[in-house]
């Protein structure tokens, strides 16, 4: 009998530890995007992100719990085999996100994300390089092992500054794999290793930002993308993990804006790694 004891707390031990690692709340992350001919034009647009994400703690206000969290990005575009007008700008974004979590009984959950943000090359200040994006999403556990997500949000994911739905179906056929099936994000990950995980997904990547040309021209730039991808994370630490992912940037669409006249292009598809290390909670 006490082997038996002995046996299940292993176990019960074990299945805590394989759970399937949550977004990173704490690190850095280095996406590299290969070239992409930009339609009509004989040229080609490559891209590199670089995000710095800081949470600056986690506070009780009433019934509800504020996790702030500061954002630093910066993106560079560089075009090739074209005389380039607008320049090969390195363009940054600062988030300050506002989350506030409640749980409003032992099934649902809600969250409420305020964002103001900034999206310049830094020479170009004017109101349309500030934004406020927010987030109201509900969670519903169904079951022990599956859930539900509901919501909106106005953000700059695809490129414009709009309102999107959020839906998702999360289910947890065990504690070492996990698969969410949803608008905007699809991924499936499976832990089978404590300090290993391998995951696929399907998500959107996009962003919009105001700058100076070489003509000192004040335009704005919008880019937009379907990112589908497989990656693996290795735990250094507990909870600390790095993570390296390869894919393939879909239906790329590139739009700059100026007070005279628009120009938006397709982009071939394009090969993409990404690299992070940090905290997942």
């Amino acid at each position: 009998m006490g082997l038996l004891i002995t046996t299940g707390l292993v176990e019960a031990e074990e299945s805590v530890e394989w759970e399937i690692p949550k977004q990173m709340a704490l690190g850095v992350q280095h996406y590299a995007y290969g070239d992409g001919e930009i339609e009509n034009s004989g040229a080609d647009l490559s891209m590199d992100y670089t995000q710095i994400k800081l949470p600056l703690g986690k506070f009780d206000l009433g019934d509800h719990t504020l996790v702030p969290t500061l954002s630093l990005e910066q993106t560079d575009f560089a075009v090739k085999n074209a005389v380039n007008v607008a320049g090969d700008p390195t363009l940054y974004t600062i988030k300050s996100q506002f989350m506030f979590i409640k749980k409003l009984d032992d099934k649902w959950m809600r969250i409420v994300q305020v964002t103001p943000s900034i999206h310049t090359d830094g020479d170009v200040m004017d109101e349309d390089a500030f934004s406020l994006m927010g987030l109201a999403i509900w969670k519903y556990d169904s079951t022990d092992v599956s859930g539900w997500t509901f919501g909106v949000g106005a953000n700059r994911l695809f490129g414009e500054y709009k309102p999107i739905p959020l839906i998702a179906y999360q289910y947890r056929p065990n504690n070492y794999s996990q698969i969410d099936v949803g608008f905007p994000v699809t991924k499936y990950e499976y832990r089978w290793h404590s300090d290993w995980t391998g995951f696929g997904a399907i998500k959107p990547v996009g962003g919009n930002w105001r700058f100076e040309t070489n003509q000192e021209a004040e335009v704005n730039v919008a880019y937009s993308s379907w990112v589908a991808s497989a990656g693996l994370r290795y735990q250094f630490k507990p909870k600390m993990w790095a993570t390296l992912e390869l894919g393939q940037g879909l239906s790329r669409k590139f739009d700059i804006d100026t007070d005279d006249e628009s120009g938006k292009a397709d982009i071939d598809d394009s090969s993409i790694i990404m690299f992070s290390i940090g905290l997942h909670p």
